[in-house]
């Protein structure tokens, strides 16, 4: 196969041009350059593509034949570019996120929005689950990016590149029919004895809620899939909740929830954006992931 491209667009302009003056315009190169690519193109063939006339160039019955696939196989050239460009400036394609209920509510849903309203010919999937569940389906590719919820452990990230997003902390609610809601200095050991409602094991929330709180802290006697699910408990005054500030806010400015005034209050944690090293963004995701992180710093 003849290695230079080149010869065959010089090729295709005189094809349909019909001249080589009208060629080089074409290809803003000079009618030398043009002439001396038909020379060499025919020479490696082996085989005279033109008639030649005064009025100009016309294919013979090889050159007819070589041009019908040569300017298909330009079309499909010229296709693909254009698909580049489009997938590129966004006209089309998917972006794939993954997160949890309270990711999403509370940090991801306005920037989602936003892209959609941008960008509305791309394709969206989103898929929501835990933050294990979500660096896993990023893993096995389900995923272009995730944002999640701290903590993440070292060992467990190595493959990831991790940008902190947002501050949230994790507190205590309760109706105001319990009596401990009007105490204060309140003690992991002096929740014993009351309902205490956290999220399910597999979640970080949970898992970091468990470790801050030390020993005394008693296990929960209820487990709710989401934070939507444990706010609804606690309105209801099934017992008191372990629950992210954000999501109680409302109830608490209107006086239907209180927030327990604990002895340690909990560190604030972050919600993180994630995607893996090793793979390139797909133009969709590497937009709103711009979006995203602008001026924070990546964490290794």
């Amino acid at each position: 196969m003849i290695d230079n491209i080149s010869l065959y667009k010089s090729f295709v302009a005189v094809a349909e041009c019909g001249s080589i003056s009208a060629a080089a315009r074409s290809l803003y190169v000079s009618q030398p350059a043009i002439s001396a690519d038909i020379i060499a193109l025919e020479s490696k063939l082996k085989v005279k593509l033109f008639f030649r006339s005064s009025r100009g160039m016309t294919l013979n019955p090889e050159g007819r034949l070589l041009y019908d696939y040569i300017s298909n196989a330009f079309s499909f050239i010229n296709a693909g570019e254009e698909k580049l460009r489009e997938v590129s400036g966004l006209r089309t394609g998917l972006l794939r996120v993954g997160a949890s209920d309270m990711t999403l509510r509370f940090f991801l849903l306005d920037y989602i929005a936003r892209f959609r309203e941008k960008y509305p010919d791309v394709r969206l999937s989103v898929t929501n689950a835990p933050t294990p569940k979500t660096i896993e389906a990023l893993r096995s590719g389900q995923i272009d990016f995730g944002v999640i919820s701290e903590p993440v452990t070292a060992d467990s990230a190595n493959d990831l590149i991790l940008v902190p997003v947002y501050t949230i902390r994790d507190i205590f609610v309760c109706s105001p029919k319990y009596e401990i809601a009007y105490k204060s200095g309140i003690g992991a050991e002096d929740l014993a004895g009351y309902p205490i409602m956290m999220l399910s094991g597999s979640t970080s929330t949970r898992q970091y809620v468990q470790s801050m709180m030390g020993p005394d802290f008693p296990p929960p006697d209820i487990e709710l899939a989401t934070s939507d699910l444990l706010l609804a408990f606690a309105l209801r005054g099934i017992g008191i909740a372990s629950i992210v500030e954000d999501f109680a806010a409302e109830a608490l400015a209107a006086g239907r929830l209180v927030k327990l005034d604990m002895k340690k209050s909990l560190p604030p944690r972050r919600f993180m954006l994630v995607y893996l090293k090793k793979l390139p963004l797909s133009a969709a995701a590497k937009q709103i992931v711009a979006e995203i992180t602008e001026g924070t710093a990546e964490i290794k």
